[in-house]
This record gives structure tokens, C-alpha cells and sequence, in this order.
């Protein structure tokens, strides 16, 4: 069956052109992301010189770790999410283009079947076709992704995401990687298809209509109803579940919800469109009538061009929304938390604030209370391991007068030697409670087992630990800036600056949030570039793909349609709103998907006082919903306008 999968994709190009692009340009990115993430691991590591300390595990385990150490998880993280992403757009898309091809060929199976054909004999030749197609397409996107690959961590270098400046490592085994995992996602995307095509029946090469029979087979509907039930009941699991878990719950049911929303599309999108294009009717008679019914009844067709609007939309636009949200979550508890009226830094770009300048802020009578934690590096040991954690020096009852801080076990009051007090979030994931112990150690310094006197509820305004001053803490930088909570009689002169002091810079709280936040937005636009840059414009390219592929069929239709009198100008505007159609429809499920995930999500993000508010990136998603808009219309006014030049009676009856 070699040599006929050969010739098939010669004679259909056009079928197989949308595949081997889209696998193409999956392999691109699905390489370039490798090579980035391999430019981190191929950072030149300094021997650890730093301070050190060495700490027992539970299990008996001694483990030293050194202060200082290069830390490069953001940024992986940030990689290893588009490439997931990327490989998630172009899985789907292959498998929808792959299925899509063969509903256009269900005559051709039928012709295999009806001369002798077996159904395993189909179903090989099916998957021949893909390698035909995957081999060529993935090593041409390994080619791509070669001069892509330095340039794109030069970008990178450019967003200051990464703490050092990367370089471009050597790209082998980033290819082999990109050339394999886009084999696999050639194979996987076609064995559904190969098994629909085996079980084409010969009648099949009598029927004249190509995809209007057996849209929604029993294993489809099976498949669309799973991946629905496990989107909603992951969505549903995520406002209880906690911050934490609640990200993974909302991001994959969404996506769960996504792929099923596209799965059961020819079960519900003709009616849909059908119902909302009645005024087309009325605006347009003929060609309105004439997409409404092509919409309507090529169902398979229908479901394949809404697909990759919907999958792109629904992806880009809840890992946006999920970010955006998080970010403002955090932004609006931290605001609601701080009590303080101020926020005291050093002036002339120093780094942190002098003990002389911290007893100046104390003994000044406008002022209530100063808490200035200084932050540290510290080991903790832990079970099974030992990990680095953030801590600060710091007085917890200060700490609770500037912020809105509740003590959920033990007792707030000034640490003692030996004690420290721990965040709720350490206290929940470790399974620490008061009168418990810890085990941590400062870098230089000895190990240190303390006990715990409070644990306390107060969002980022706590550190995971906070420890007393002493000489194991000595290592502890200077604050960066103190919160300043005035008496009553001056808080009201401070909001107009009244309050100032030498060599610092006092600023109003909600102004120093604001600034923050500005600077804030900025590198979250820059990951969410990062995430869904590539992804996006490879979806756009996989709409142009499919539509592609969707009027190299039609040639049939269109010269029925000049047969029996339609216009020029009226088949024009039949494609322009099926464009349309389809693309809104897309966008329209993909935004109640996201709604739906992005909201469930949002419950699980703690804010004192309140919910947290949705943050949704209308300029990023607007931006895409009109890209594939403005490609869906012209590349379908443009394959109607082909169509149209070699339309005629003698197209009736030629093969295609």
C-alpha cells in the first residue's frame, strides 16, 4: 500500500498541503522551545562558593546546599509551557485536518473497499499516507527551526525573563526531539482517522454527497461526552481545591472542554449556525440561504472550520486569562492586606535601609508602627528532602500592625530565640502546626530546630518562615523598605506628603502599588508573548490550512451553483458568510469555555475582603479572534474566486 499512499498525496496535494504545513510549523516550534530550554541547561554553572550548610532529611540523609546558587525555574517553566502548548495546538489540529481529509474522501475508501480492498489494508495506507506526508513536513521544520532557534533566544535575552544572558546551545538533540515528537503527533492524529477510513462501507462510491452521512460516529460521541464530563468535573473541582491545584484543574478541563466542544461540533454546530444565521435570509436571500444550507448539512465540514478557531481561542485565551487573573489576585490582596499608609525606600539607589534609618522611622511620634522584614535565604529539611525557602527577619506583632494579618494557631507575639513563626501555606503543604518543629538552616550557619509559635494567615505580606533576630540570622540582607503605619492624627498629612525623612523616599500606598503594578503588567505581557506568540500565529496558518483543504472539494458545488443561474457575486457572499459563521461561532464557544474555566478559577484565588476580579486580555484575544477572522474570509473569498475561473459544465463531471 506504499506506492498508492504515494500517489494519493501527489493526486490530493491540496488535502494534504493544510497537514504538512501545520506538522511543519509544529515542528518549528515544538524545536525552537526545545533549543531554548536547552540554552538554560547549557548555562555555564560558577562552582558554588557561596556560604553553606549542610542539613539531615528524615530518612537520615545528609544534603548540603550553598547560598547564591543560579536559578533558572522561571524561565524554564515559562519554556516548557510553550512547548506544550505548541505541541497541545498542533496534536489537534493534525487530528482534525487528518479526519477532515479522510470525511473528503469517503467515495475514494468506498472504491478501495468495493474492489477487494480490506479494512486493514485502508488502515495502513491511511497511516503510509501520514509518514508520506509527516516525514518531509517534520524535517522541514527541524530546518526552520535552525536559524529560528538562535534568534529566539536572543529575544528571550531581550524580555529580561532569564537571570543571566543565554546562549544558543548546540541544536542536535533539540531537532531530534522536535523530528520525533512530530512523528508521533503525525501517527497519533491519524490512527482515529485510519480507523474511521477502515470502516468505510464499498456503498460509500455510489453516494454523491461527501460528508453528510455518519458525521457523528458512536466512538466520537463516546470520546466528546468523556473529555466533557472530565472538563466539567476538573473545572467544578478547582474553587475548592485551593490556588495551587486550581491552576492545573482550570487550565486542562478547560482545555478538556475545548477538545470536546470541537469532538460533538457536528452534532450541534449546523443547528446552531442554522438558528443564527436566520436573518441572513433576510439581508441576503440567496446567498444567505445558500450558506445557511451548507453549513447545515455539510456537518463534518462545519465542525472542522470552527476546530482551530476554537481550540486556538480557547487555549490562548484561558492560559492568558489564568495568568492575568493570578497576577491581579495577588496585586488586589496585597493592597487589601497593607494597613500602613507608607512605604519607605532609600534614596540614591541604595539597596536597603540602615538600622540608624529604621530608629529614625520608630522614634518618630507621627508613627505607630515599622515593620521592615529583611529577607534571607534559608535550607529547610523536610521528610524526604531538603529544599531552599524564603524566609525574613522580622517582628511578627509589628508586622501584624501594618498588614491585615490573622493568626490561624498558636499565640502572636515578639519571636524568641529558638521559635519562629511560619505562613499558612507552609504550615498547609508541610503539615506544620504550633508547638511543632522545624529544622532549617541559614546559609554559613548551623542547622537551627525551632519550634513553632504561630502560624500565621496573611498572603504574601508573610514569608514561609519568619525568624527572630539573632546572630543565626545574621546573614540577612537589608530590608528594602519599611511599612509605616502613622497615628490618626497623621495619616491624614501623609497622604499630601507631610511625612518625610533624609536620605529616604516616602510614598502612599496605593501610589507605591500602582507603580509596582505598572512594572508588573509589563513582564506579564512579555511571558504571555512568549506563551502564545507562536501558538497563535501557527493556528492562524492551520485556519488558512483548513479551508483550504475544505474548497478543494467544492468545485463540484460551485458549478451546480453557476448552473442553475447564482451569481457570480452571490457565491462570493456564500463564502464570505460561511467565513463568517464558522469563525464567530469559534470564538463565541471558545469565550464561554474560557468563561466558564477562567471563573471557576477565579474562586480559588484568596483576596481578603472580597473575590478576586477576572483579568482578561481583551487587546491579546481580540487581536487573535480578528486575525483568523480577516484570514478566514480571505482565503475563502480567494478559493471561491478560483473556483468560480474554472467553473463550468464540464466541472460537473470531472473527477476531483
Amino acid at each position: 500500500m506504499w506506492s498508492v499512499s504515494v500517489r494519493t498525496v501527489r493526486h490530493y496535494w491540496a488535502l494534504f498541503a493544510g497537514t504538512f504545513v501545520a506538522l511543519a510549523l509544529g515542528v518549528a516550534l515544538i524545536g525552537v522551545s526545545a533549543a531554548a530550554l536547552a540554552s538554560t541547561w547549557a548555562v555555564d554553572r560558577p562552582t558554588a562558593s557561596g556560604p553553606r550548610v549542610t542539613l539531615t532529611d528524615g530518612t537520615g540523609a545528609a544534603r548540603t546546599l550553598s547560598a547564591g546558587e543560579l536559578d533558572l525555574g522561571g524561565v524554564q517553566s515559562v519554556l516548557a509551557m510553550a512547548g506544550v502548548i505548541s505541541a497541545f495546538v498542533t496534536l489537534f489540529v493534525i487530528a482534525g485536518t487528518c479526519a477532515f481529509g479522510i470525511a473528503l474522501r469517503r467515495r475514494d475508501m468506498g472504491l478501495l473497499r468495493l474492489v477487494g480492498a480490506g479494512a486493514g489494508q485502508v488502515r495502513r495506507m491511511v497511516l503510509a499516507e501520514s509518514l508520506v506526508v509527516a516525514v518531509p513536513a517534520a524535517l522541514l521544520g527541524a530546518l526552520a527551526a535552525v536559524p529560528a532557534a538562535p534568534v529566539v533566544v536572543e529575544a528571550l535575552n531581550g524580555t529580561g525573563l532569564a537571570p543571566v544572558e543565554l546562549r544558543p546551545g548546540p541544536l542536535l538533540w533539540p531537532l531530534v526531539f522536535a523530528v520525533a515528537a512530530g512523528l508521533v503527533i503525525a501517527v497519533l492524529g491519524v490512527v482515529a482517522a485510519s480507523r474511521r477510513a477502515a470502516a468505510v462501507r464499498p456503498t460509500e462510491a455510489l453516494r454523491e454527497a461527501d460528508l453528510d452521512t455518519r458525521a457523528m460516529t458512536a466512538g466520537r460521541a463516546v470520546t466528546g461526552l468523556l473529555l466533557l464530563a472530565g472538563g466539567v468535573v476538573g473545572v467544578r473541582l478547582a474553587p475548592g481545591a485551593g490556588a495551587e491545584a486550581a491552576t492545573p484543574l482550570a487550565l486542562f478541563g478547560t482545555m478538556a472542554l475545548a477538545v470536546a466542544a470541537t469532538v460533538l461540533g457536528p452534532l450541534y454546530l449546523p443547528p446552531l449556525l442554522r438558528l443564527l444565521a436566520l436573518p441572513l435570509r433576510a439581508f441576503d436571500p440567496v446567498a444567505g440561504r445558500l450558506a445557511t444550507a451548507a453549513l447545515g448539512t455539510s456537518r463534518r465540514r462545519t465542525a472542522s472550520l470552527v476546530g482551530p478557531v476554537l481550540s486556538v481561542v480557547a487555549v490562548v485565551g484561558v492560559f492568558t486569562t489564568v495568568l492575568s487573573t493570578t497576577g491581579e489576585a495577588t496585586a488586589a490582596d496585597d493592597r487589601a492586606r497593607t494597613a500602613a499608609q507608607l512605604v519607605v525606600e532609600p534614596e540614591g539607589g541604595r539597596t536597603g535601609l540602615t538600622p540608624d534609618e529604621l530608629a529614625v522611622l520608630r522614634s518618630d511620634p507621627r508613627v505607630a508602627a515599622v515593620s521592615a522584614p529583611a529577607a534571607l535565604e534559608v535550607a529547610v529539611a523536610g521528610p524526604h528532602s531538603v529544599w531552599k525557602d524564603q524566609a525574613a527577619v522580622a517582628d511578627p506583632v509589628a508586622l501584624a500592625r501594618t498588614h491585615r494579618i490573622a493568626v490561624t494557631d498558636g499565640t502572636l507575639g515578639p519571636l524568641q530565640p529558638g521559635t519562629v513563626a511560619v505562613s499558612r501555606e507552609f504550615a498547609d503543604w508541610y503539615g506544620k502546626k504550633a508547638g511543632g518543629e522545624v529544622t532549617y538552616g541559614v546559609f554559613g550557619g548551623r542547622p537551627v530546630t525551632a519550634r513553632v509559635a504561630a502560624v500565621l494567615d496573611g498572603g504574601s505580606a508573610v514569608p514561609h518562615l519568619l525568624l527572630p533576630p539573632g546572630a543565626d540570622a545574621g546573614t540577612a540582607a537589608a530590608p528594602e523598605r519599611a511599612y509605616v503605619l502613622l497615628n490618626p492624627e497623621a495619616a491624614g498629612a501623609a497622604a499630601g506628603a507631610a511625612a518625610r525623612w533624609d536620605g529616604m523616599t516616602a510614598t502612599p500606598t496605593e501610589r507605591w502599588f500602582a507603580d509596582r503594578s505598572n512594572a508588573s503588567d509589563r513582564l506579564n505581557r512579555l511571558v504571555l508573548l512568549v506563551l502564545t506568540g507562536p501558538a497563535s500565529l501557527y493556528a492562524l496558518i492551520a485556519v488558512a490550512g483548513t479551508l483550504v483543504m475544505a474548497y478543494s472539494r467544492r468545485g463540484r458545488e460551485v458549478s451546480g451553483l453557476k448552473l442553475v443561474g447564482v451569481s457570480a457575486g452571490q457565491i462570493r457572499r456564500m463564502a464570505l458568510w460561511e467565513a463568517l459563521g464558522t469563525t464567530l461561532a469559534g470564538v463565541a464557544l471558545a469565550a464561554a469555555v474560557v468563561a466558564f474555566g477562567a471563573g471557576s478559577y477565579r474562586q480559588a484565588l484568596p483576596v481578603l475582603g472580597g473575590e478576586a476580579e477576572l483579568s482578561v486580555p481583551w487587546t491579546l484575544l481580540g487581536s487573535l479572534a480578528g486575525a483568523c477572522l480577516a484570514v478566514a474570509v480571505a482565503v475563502s473569498l480567494a478559493a471561491a474566486g478560483r473556483l468560480l475561473r474554472g467553473a463550468g459544465v464540464a466541472s460537473l463531471t470531472s473527477r476531483q
